[in-house]
C-alpha cells in the first residue's frame, strides 16, 4: 500500500518536481518558476511525509498567504486521502490561534483585537473632523508597512526615507499619528492584526515554557510563496522553528511584488545563510503557458530575464498581440469584441480574464461587457461582498461579548434568509484548530448563515467555549488578507476583471492585459531601482497568467473625473513587441516534434 501510495504522488511528475517531494534535505528550500508546478509539489510533499511517517499531521502547520490558498491545499491534500486534517492558514491566523490559546491556558483577560483599525485611527489623525476615508486609509497602509518593517514610531521616519516611500504626509507627521495610534490602542487594551504577529513572537521569544510547548506541538514547518514574507513574518517563523530544521519554504524570487506593502524579496535568497544547511532546489520548466507567452514575460524581467532559467514546457502558441488606441472607450469596446472572439465552443467566459495595473482602468471595461450584454464579476464578485458587509454589520452591531453561536443563530429569520435574501448554508463546516493541534473547528448547526459566512468560520471553532462575536470579528480580520466576503461563487461562467496584484497565483487560458501606459506600467511614483525592478516583476506575474492568448493594449487618451489626458505607451511594450517578432520566426524541427508530440497524445488510445 505504501508503495501504491507512492507511485500515485510521484505520477506525471518532472525530474525536478520529484526530487523536491521526495528529498529528505531539511531545511529545504524550492524555487519554483510561474507555471513550475509549485502548489503540486507543496501539496505531495506534505503528503509523501504524512504516508511515510515522517511528518504527523496534528503536528504540520502550512502557511499561506490567502484563505484561498490554504483551502485549495487542504483540499488537495484531502483528495490525496492523507491521514488526518493538517492545519494551513495566514501568519495572522495562526498567530491568533496561538494567542488565544496561551490566553486561555493562563487564564489571563485577553485583549480586544479591533477588526477595523481605520476607526482607531481616524481619532487620532489631525483634523478629527471626519478626515477623508481615502486618507485614512493612506496613512493605516504607513502602519502597517512599519509593522510588518519591525519599525516602532520612533523608527518610521528614518525607515520611510530609507525606503523612499511615497507617503501621503510628511513622514515625521505620520510617526507622530503611528505614536498617538500605539497609545491609543495601550489606554484602550487593544491590538489589531500587526500586533498579533508581534505579540506572538515576543511570546515564543520571552517564554521558554510556552515556546518549547509550542515546538512540540507544531513541529513540521511549510510556508508557501515565501518571496511574499516580511520581517514580522521572519521573526514569528523563526520563533516557531528554534533550532531545528524541519522547514519547506517556496517561493519565486521573479514574483516578488510586495515589497511596497513590507515584504522583503531578499529573504528567499538569503535563505542559505540564515539557515545554515539550507538545500535548494530549483523548478524552472513552466507547464502553463506556450513558449511566447514565457518569452514576453522574460522580456519584461530586469536585464530581460537573463539568466533566469525559465523555460517552456508547453507546444507554441499564438504570439502575444500588442495595439493601442485612441481613447480607453475604443480599448474597452476592443476588448469586448476580443473576448467574444476568445469565447469559441468548449471554452466558457471564465477562462478569460481582463487585468490592469489599477482598478481605475477596469471602469470603462466593464460598461463595454455590460452593454455587450458579457458576463463579468470585478476582483472575486461584489454580489458576495454585499453579503458579507451585510452579516458582518449585523455582527457588529451586537455586544462583542455575547457568545458567537447565539448570535449566528439570530442572524436567520422567518423564511430562512439572512437580511439580504440570501439563502442559508446552515453549518459551519469541519476545520482543525488554528493552534496546529487540529481539534478545532467541530461541524454544528450555526443558526441561519449564508455560505460565504461559513467559509469564513471554517477555522474559528464556533462551539468553543468563550467564543465571541468580537473574537470572531477579529478573527475574520486577522485570517482574510484580501477583503471580507469578496469571495466570488467559484461556479459562474463570467470574465475575470482583476488587478495584477489580485490576479496573483491564477491563470486563463486568454488574457488581455489593458492600460498599457507610461506612468502606469511602470508606476510613476517607481523611481527608485528597487521600485523599478519590482514593477517589471509584476507585468511578469500579470503576463504569466496567460497560457495560450496574452492581449496587451494601450490607449492615447484617458478620461476619468471630468477630465481627459494624453498618455504614451508603456516602455516595457518595445520588449513584448520583440519577443513577440522573435516568436514568428519559423518553429524549429524541436517545437514542430513538441506539437506533433502533443497532437499524437490527443488521438484515441487504440484497443
Amino acid at each position: 500500500m505504501a508503495a501504491d501510495r507512492n507511485s500515485a504522488l510521484l505520477r506525471g511528475l518532472t525530474g525536478p518536481q520529484r526530487e523536491a517531494v521526495t528529498s529528505e534535505a531539511a531545511p529545504l528550500c524550492v524555487l519554483a518558476g510561474a507555471g513550475s508546478g509549485k502548489t503540486t509539489v507543496l501539496t505531495r510533499r506534505v503528503a509523501r511525509r504524512l504516508f511515510d511517517g515522517s511528518a504527523e499531521a496534528g503536528r504540520t502547520l502550512v502557511v499561506t498567504f490567502t484563505r484561498k490558498a490554504s483551502r485549495e491545499l487542504r483540499g488537495r491534500l484531502w483528495r490525496l486521502d492523507v491521514p488526518g486534517p493538517v492545519w494551513a492558514g495566514t501568519f495572522h491566523a495562526a498567530a491568533y490561534g496561538q494567542l488565544r490559546r496561551h490566553w486561555a491556558d493562563s487564564g489571563a483577560r485577553p485583549p480586544s483585537v479591533v477588526d477595523d483599525p481605520r476607526r482607531l485611527l481616524r481619532r487620532v489623525i489631525s483634523p478629527p473632523e471626519d478626515p477623508a476615508a481615502d486618507s485614512v486609509g493612506a496613512v493605516l497602509a504607513e502602519v502597517q508597512w512599519a509593522q510588518a518593517r519591525l519599525l516602532g514610531p520612533e523608527d518610521y521616519a528614518p525607515g520611510a526615507r530609507a525606503a523612499g516611500r511615497r507617503t501621503p504626509l510628511p513622514v515625521d507627521e505620520i510617526a507622530d499619528i503611528y505614536a498617538r495610534y500605539v497609545e491609543l490602542k495601550r489606554t484602550r487594551g487593544v491590538i489589531d492584526m500587526g500586533d498579533l504577529l508581534t505579540r506572538c513572537a515576543d511570546l515564543l521569544e520571552s517564554d521558554s515554557a510556552v515556546a518549547a510547548a509550542t515546538r512540540w506541538r507544531i513541529r513540521h514547518l511549510f510556508v508557501d510563496e515565501f518571496q511574499d514574507v516580511n520581517p514580522a513574518q521572519w521573526r514569528l517563523l523563526t520563533a516557531w522553528l528554534g533550532d531545528r530544521a524541519d522547514l519547506f519554504v517556496v517561493g519565486d524570487p521573479r514574483q516578488a511584488v510586495y515589497g511596497w506593502n513590507g515584504a522583503d524579496p531578499t529573504l528567499l535568497d538569503r535563505l542559505p545563510d540564515l539557515v545554515p544547511g539550507t538545500a535548494v532546489i530549483r523548478l524552472d520548466a513552466n507547464h502553463r503557458s506556450t513558449p511566447q507567452v514565457i518569452a514576453a514575460a522574460r522580456a519584461v524581467l530586469p536585464h530581460g530575464g537573463d539568466g533566469d532559467g525559465v523555460t517552456g514546457a508547453r507546444p507554441d502558441g499564438p504570439v502575444p498581440t500588442v495595439i493601442g488606441f485612441d481613447d480607453d472607450a475604443d480599448e474597452a469596446a476592443a476588448v469586448a469584441r476580443w473576448l467574444r472572439v476568445m469565447h469559441r465552443p468548449g471554452r466558457p467566459w471564465s477562462h478569460l480574464a481582463v487585468l490592469a495595473r489599477t482598478n481605475a482602468r477596469l471602469g470603462p471595461v466593464a460598461a463595454a461587457l455590460q452593454r455587450a450584454g458579457i458576463p463579468f464579476r470585478v476582483g472575486t464578485g461584489p454580489r458576495a461582498g454585499a453579503e458579507m458587509r451585510a452579516v458582518l454589520g449585523a455582527l457588529r452591531a451586537m455586544p462583542s461579548g455575547r457568545p458567537l453561536r447565539s448570535a449566528l443563530a439570530d442572524l436567520s429569520v422567518p423564511d430562512g434568509t439572512v437580511p439580504d435574501g440570501t439563502v442559508p448554508d446552515g453549518t459551519v463546516p469541519d476545520g482543525p484548530g488554528p493552534d496546529g493541534t487540529g481539534d478545532g473547528g467541530r461541524r454544528g448547526a450555526a443558526g441561519g448563515i449564508p455560505t460565504a459566512l461559513a467559509r469564513l468560520a471554517d477555522e474559528h471553532a464556533v462551539e468553543e467555549p468563550g467564543a465571541s462575536v468580537g473574537g470572531f470579528l477579529a478573527w475574520v480580520a486577522a485570517t482574510v488578507a484580501d477583503g471580507v466576503g469578496t469571495e466570488a461563487d467559484p461556479d459562474a461562467d463570467s470574465v475575470e476583471l482583476s488587478t495584477f496584484h489580485r490576479a496573483k497565483g491564477l491563470e486563463w487560458p486568454a488574457v488581455a492585459l489593458i492600460g498599457l501606459e507610461d506612468g502606469l506600467v511602470p508606476i510613476s511614483y517607481a523611481t527608485s531601482a528597487t521600485a523599478q525592478a519590482e514593477e517589471r516583476r509584476l507585468l511578469y506575474v500579470a503576463i504569466t497568467r496567460a497560457e495560450e492568448s496574452l492581449w496587451c493594449s494601450w490607449a492615447c487618451q484617458r478620461q476619468a473625473a471630468g477630465r481627459t489626458w494624453t498618455c504614451r505607451p508603456s516602455p516595457l511594450l518595445d520588449a513584448i513587441e520583440a519577443a513577440g517578432r522573435a516568436g514568428q520566426r519559423r518553429p524549429s524541427a524541436r517545437s514542430s516534434a513538441s506539437r506533433i508530440t502533443a497532437l499524437r497524445q490527443r488521438l484515441p488510445v487504440a484497443g
